[in-house]
Parts: structure tokens; C-alpha cells; sequence
């Protein structure tokens, strides 16, 4: 039996045991009472739901256990667990059907004791239940065993997109990764939920540009999310908060007055992308179970990875090539799965076709029982790999299921374009000749007509393309101004032809109705685009004073000094010898009502000083120089030994950031900033100090120096000009 440690991440107690029964109840008791109390009335109305961030249910070390686990799993299986635990470690004795038994006990559980008490609650109250798992960590079964089955269970399913590297071909990648995106529609269409959002763009960096933005934010929408959540907005950058994973969405930043410009094309794009439904034919496996089967709490078989990849590359590949299809969760087809006139019925949606992917080894007996039904209704099975085990024991009845419907179920065991033409083509929708880029679509049918959601994704190369789909005329919907016109497109019966050009990042959004409306005017396109030589130089001029950000000083503690400690590191010592094991408590621990304020009772000989070097060359003016500091009531702050003051009202990048006139102290050479905490206090993080004011910044052997401005700038980068920090 092993048990989470307590944790200064979790206010210093232990992970709660989301498997143990009642214990969801008795967090929504102990928390939600509140929130009822005094906002109960706005439940629905401004208080739309409630989000949870990553549960999970990972060991810390040996089995998942819980009280009734061994009970759970014989209710279930048949037989005593105990006896075979050497097989979640080792492969051992019957180890695949262990292993399978045990990972779909530990997931229904958490299904059970976790998602289906919130669902129930926020049904009750009219509220959403919304948040996201750990997608990335699939195919491995620890934190939750099947992220696709648990969102089943939200009114507004919802996964997390984190930093600004894009990779469309690693199982574990964030933007890019089309089998995490797809988790999410599908089990959206299946269960009739609307909304899908998506806590985006966290940990992207401080130099996430609007391109960034959009590629990456076009490309989530086009595989189905349609409520931006975006990651995350800082009260304050003071102290540690500034690393925890910026960008952040306010006045800190240097375009936020110009952000409504991104945000209203994503706002018109959620709007557009719930109308109607995603109407999608194919079904694709996934082979969650399959992979159970090789994880381990020792050493996992990289068959388990092989078998991720593999799946990944298979869905990618789908996409690209503009097929159509929904994932299948074995769990959600356990629970919403039917057949009916020849179709796989999942919840709210039917599919015709079902795919068995690459390297499949095992079927929960709920899906072959499904299957058998599918086939013999007269279902087209695909299958790419054949199943040999069913619940992770004998496949008797599959091997015979197999051979009895050989020539009914296509097999094939490589995808081809020359298999995605004669197997996967939509006979609504169909592209032709796109070059360049990396084309992706979406495409939702309503009541008179479909709206169709073109991205390319290349932040390098253009794309260009067409496409054939049933229809009267087409409309472009722009939506980064919001303007509405005709779309030029050739009607051929029935159907109707549009050619498409994106630029790099680009998209567009066209509306094609099935009714002979009115189409509406094309805009006029010049034919011939001559570039325009200059007749004057470009002007370019610093909007502020420039910056120079010192993040390195001398640190004096108990009499010892340490010179050149990166500030991370100097708060972190210096909180270490106060008592604090892991460092700034800022930065390593989640306070708990007052849990770390309360210890901010240091003595009245305790504190440190930390002083910074920076050096001045040549002719500089000085006069408007100015210094940057957090947190002022923290320190007694000198410049060249001399005391000095804030400017009153002043403060540069954050309110909590105050501003120093220096000009006046400052001299060519060697220059030092000190600042003096006496006595110790809880918010005394040692953070990087900043010089503003009209001047160049130069890399230097060690660090960089201040010289003199640069008469102009030109086009290009800024780094190379003496601004690096600017």
C-alpha cells in the first residue's frame, strides 16, 4: 500500500484520494456550500460552471490502491487481485488480462467516484462542469487510465494547450497533437455537447507573438474546440509570479491595447463553430486498451509507446488528409454504444464506418459485441490490424469473428493515399491540388446549409487548393473584421467549386447554403500587384526608454558573501535558511488559508542584503536614468551607497514595480544597486532589478554594459541594436 506524501504543492497535505468513496461528495459539501451562500442565486447566470484542473489518479509508488480496490476488482473480474500484483510490475503469470483488469477497474472508478458526482452536481445547479486531464500523457494508463471516457461526464469537455511548440508528429505534443484535440470533439459529438474548450497558450513565453497566437488557436479550432480559455492573467508580476507560465493577458503586456483585434476573430469563430453539428461518418478505435496492456509500474514495454506513436501517426495522416471522422473511447461505446440500420450508434452520433487501427491487440468484450452486431447489419469494418485478445485474456471468439466475415471486413495494413481515396473520401465534401502549407478543416452542417473552417497551419509556406462540396453560393465570413460578402465559387448542379489561397498562418471561413438565397457580392480583387519602390529611408525610433535587466548580485547572508547568484537562486538560499526546505515559498508551494504568510515571523536581527553591478561606458547621458525595483517597502535601497526613494505615483511594467531617479548617482565605470531587507519578511524575494533611460545595452565577457545611444535604427533585429531587452 503506498499513499501520497504530504506536499507543500497541495498546502502542505497530500493529494486527496479521488478513488475513495465519498470523497468527491465530500469536497463538493465542503466547497461548494460556500459559493452557494453568497453566490448561489448567480449559478447559470454569471457564474456559468466550475473548472477542475488535471485530477488524477497516479500512484505515488506501487499499485493504485484504495480501501475496496481488491473488492471492486473481484465484483467485477472473478478472481483476487492479490495474487496477482507481481504482474503490474513484472511480465509475469496471465499479465496482459491483469493488467487490462485492473487499469479498467481503476477507470471506472474514477469515472464513478470522480466525474459522474460532479456531472450529477452541476446538473443540479445549473452549472457546467468543465476542465481537462492529463491528455499528454497518453498512451500511458497511471494518471487516469482514459482521458476520452472522462469527458463524457462534462457539460463542456475541455483539454489544455500549453507553450508555443508546435509538433504535429509526438504522441505527448501540445499544439499539433491531433489525436488530443480529436479526443475531445468526438466525445463532444457523441455525448451532444456543444462547447469544447480549451485552456490555451499557458507557458507560450513573454515573446509569444499574434502569429503564434493564431496558428496555434486556428488549428484547435479546426479540429473542434470552440471556447478559448485563455492561460492566464497575473495580478501582479511580483516576486516568482512572473516565471509561472506567461504570457499573461493584460496591461503587462506590450500589445494588449491591440489584443482585442486577435480575440474578436476568435470570439466570431466560437460563435460560428457551435452553430449547428459536426456530422462525421467514420469512426476510428483507439487503442487505449491495448496499450494497458504493456505499462508497467517498473520498467513500461516500449511497445506501449510504439503503439502511441504508431496511432498517432495514423491520426495525423487522417486529418491532413482532410478526412472526417470521430475517435472511439471503448468506455464511452461500453456506455452510449449501439447498432441501428447498419450504423454504429455512439450517444448522438452514427457512423457507417468503423476503423480498427494499427497495432490493436485487444477489444473490450462490449466493442467486439458491438462489432459482431455491426457487421452482421452490414457495417463496413476497416480493420488495419487484427485483435487477438479480448479483456486482455483469450480471443478465441475474435479470431472466429475474423475468419467467419472474411469477406465482409476490409483489411489492409498500411494507409495510403491511394487507401484514403477508396476508403476514407467524404462523399459531402472533397479537396483537390492543395500545395504548400499544412491544410486543416472543419466542417458543420445546420439547417440551411454548412459552415466550412479552413486554417493553414504553416507559419512559413502558403496554401493554396479547392474543394468541391453541395451548395448554392458561398459567403465569406471574415473574422477579423467581421464583415460578411460573396465568396467566388462555380455552381455545377447541385454542387458547388471554390478555389482557396491562405498565407501562412492564415484561414477562412465560408458559409455555403443549400437554399437558393441570394448570393451576395464579391469583392474586387486587383489584378496586378506591382511592388512600389521608397523614396525615403525607414524611420525607426524607440516608443520608451530603453532596458537593462540585471538578474544576477552579490548576496550577503549571516556575514558569508556569494557573488554572482542568479536572483532565482539567491531567493532560494536565502529562504532555505530560514526554514524553508524547498526554497521561496512562492515558487514551490500553494499557501493554504494563511499557511505561509503565518511564518513571517522572523526576529529583528534576521535579513540579508543583496547587491547588483552594473557597468556604464563611454559617453552616456544619464541624466533621465532610471532604476526599477519590486516591492519597495521590502528594502532599504541605495545607488553607489547613496539612499534613495521612490518617485512617488511612478512604477514601469507592473504597479508593483516602482521607479528611482539615478541619473545624478550614476558614473562611468562600475555602478552598484543594493538592496537591504532588515528584518527578514515572507514577501523578501530577491527578483531582478532594471536600468531604464536613453541608451544602448551591449553583451560583455560577463553580462552586458550601458553605452551610448544609437543615433537611429533600422529594420531587422533589435537584439543586434543595442536593445535586447527592450
Amino acid at each position: 500500500k503506498t499513499f501520497n506524501e504530504k506536499s507543500d504543492w497541495y498546502g502542505g497535505f497530500s493529494y486527496v484520494g479521488l478513488l475513495y468513496q465519498g470523497v468527491t461528495q465530500k469536497f463538493i459539501e465542503r466547497t461548494m456550500s460556500g459559493y452557494e451562500k453568497y453566490l448561489g442565486s448567480e449559478f447559470g447566470k454569471t457564474i456559468p460552471g466550475t473548472f477542475t484542473d488535471e485530477p488524477q489518479i497516479e500512484s505515488p509508488g506501487g499499485i493504485r490502491w484504495t480501501p475496496d480496490l481488491f473488492d471492486v476488482f473481484m465484483k467485477q473480474w472473478n478472481y483476487d487481485l492479490r495474487t496477482s500484483l507481481p504482474s503490474l510490475y513484472e511480465e509475469t503469470g496471465d499479465w496482459k488480462r491483469i493488467r487490462h483488469n485492473y487499469t479498467r477497474t481503476l477507470l471506472q472508478m474514477f469515472i464513478d467516484r470522480w466525474a459522474k458526482p460532479w456531472n450529477a452536481y452541476c446538473e443540479e445547479k445549473g452549472l457546467k462542469f468543465t476542465g481537462h486531464y492529463w491528455e499528454h500523457s497518453w498512451p500511458g494508463m497511471q494518471p487516469g487510465g482514459d482521458n476520452m471516457a472522462m469527458y463524457a461526464w462534462h457539460q463542456v469537455p475541455a483539454v489544455d494547450m500549453l507553450f508555443n511548440q508546435y509538433d504535429d508528429h509526438s504522441a505527448h505534443a501540445q499544439f499539433g497533437n491531433v489525436r488530443a484535440i480529436k479526443e475531445l470533439a468526438s466525445a463532444a459529438n457523441q455525448t451532444g455537447r456543444q462547447r469544447k474548450l480549451s485552456e490555451t497558450y499557458g507557458g507560450s513565453g513573454w515573446d509569444l507573438t499574434f502569429t503564434d497566437m493564431k496558428r496555434n488557436g486556428d488549428w484547435e479550432y479546426a479540429l473542434g474546440v470552440n471556447f478559448m480559455n485563455q492561460h492566464l492573467t497575473y495580478f501582479t508580476l511580483a516576486g516568482a509570479r512572473k516565471y509561472d507560465y506567461p504570457p499573461s493577458f493584460d496591461y503587462h503586456e506590450p500589445w494588449w491595447n491591440d489584443y482585442k483585434y486577435n480575440n474578436d476573430h476568435y470570439a466570431r469563430l466560437s460563435l460560428a463553430l457551435s452553430a449547428g453539428r459536426q456530422i462525421n461518418d467514420i469512426l476510428v478505435l483507439e487503442p487505449t486498451t491495448s496499450s494497458w496492456l504493456y505499462d508497467s509500474y517498473t520498467e513500461p514495454n516500449k511497445r506501449s509507446q510504439e503503439i502511441g506513436q504508431a496511432f498517432q501517426s495514423f491520426v495525423t495522416k487522417l486529418e491532413k488528409s482532410q478526412v472526417e471522422y470521430d475517435l472511439g473511447s471503448e468506455n464511452i461505446l461500453k456506455d452510449l454504444g449501439s447498432v441501428s440500420k447498419g450504423k454504429l450508434v455512439v450517444g448522438q452520433a452514427g457512423y457507417s464506418r468503423v476503423v480498427i487501427p494499427p497495432l490493436t491487440e485487444n477489444l473490450d468484450m462490449a466493442t467486439f459485441r458491438l462489432l459482431e452486431k455491426f457487421v452482421a447489419a452490414g457495417g463496413k469494418l476497416i480493420a488495419f490490424s487484427e485483435p487477438s485478445l479480448i479483456d486482455g485474456g483469450s480471443g478465441d471468439q475474435l479470431k472466429e469473428f475474423f475468419s467467419k466475415n472474411s469477406g465482409k471486413i476490409i483489411t489492409r495494413t498500411e494507409l495510403t493515399d491511394a487507401e484514403i481515396s477508396e476508403l476514407f473520401t467524404s462523399i459531402e465534401t472533397g479537396f483537390k491540388g492543395v500545395t504548400g502549407g499544412t491544410l486543416y478543416h472543419h466542417r458543420r452542417i445546420l439547417a440551411d446549409g454548412e459552415l466550412l473552417f479552413l486554417v493553414n497551419s504553416s507559419t512559413e509556406s502558403s496554401l493554396t487548393g479547392s474543394f468541391k462540396t453541395k451548395g448554392t453560393s458561398a459567403t465569406e465570413m471574415n473574422t477579423l473584421t467581421g464583415q460578411i460578402y460573396g465568396y467566388p465559387a462555380i455552381q455545377s448542379g447541385d454542387e458547388i467549386s471554390c478555389s482557396f489561397s491562405l498565407p501562412p498562418a492564415g484561414s477562412l471561413l465560408l458559409f455555403i447554403p443549400n437554399t437558393g438565397r441570394e448570393a451576395l457580392p464579391v469583392p474586387s480583387v486587383p489584378k496586378n500587384m506591382n511592388p512600389v519602390q521608397s523614396s525615403s529611408p525607414v524611420n525607426v525610433s524607440r516608443d520608451e526608454d530603453n532596458a537593462l535587466m540585471i538578474d544576477f548580485c552579490d548576496l550577503e547572508l549571516d556575514g558569508e558573501i556569494t557573488k554572482d547568484l542568479n536572483t532565482y537562486y539567491a531567493a532560494d538560499k536565502v529562504f532555505r535558511y530560514y526554514g524553508f526546505t524547498n526554497g521561496n515559498p512562492w515558487n514551490t508551494s500553494v499557501q493554504f488559508k494563511t499557511n505561509t504568510v503565518e511564518r513571517d515571523t522572523f526576529g529583528i536581527n534576521t535579513g540579508f542584503t543583496a547587491t547588483y553591478h552594473f557597468t556604464v561606458r563611454g559617453k552616456v547621458d544619464a541624466a533621465s536614468m532610471k532604476a526599477v525595483v519590486e516591492r519597495t517597502g521590502m528594502w532599504k535601497i541605495s545607488v553607489n551607497g547613496s539612499e534613495v526613494n521612490p518617485e512617488p505615483g511612478k512604477w514601469w511594467l507592473d504597479r508593483s514595480l516602482s521607479v528611482f531617479s539615478i541619473g545624478s548617482m550614476v558614473r562611468t565605470g562600475e555602478n552598484t544597486i543594493t538592496l537591504k531587507a532588515s528584518p527578514m519578511k515572507i514577501h523578501a524575494e530577491i527578483e531582478p532589478v532594471y536600468i531604464l533611460g536613453d541608451f544602448s545595452v551591449k553583451p560583455a565577457d560577463k553580462g552586458f554594459t550601458i553605452e551610448a545611444a544609437a543615433s537611429g535604427y533600422t529594420l531587422g533585429s533589435w537584439k543586434d541594436q543595442g536593445l535586447p531587452f527592450y
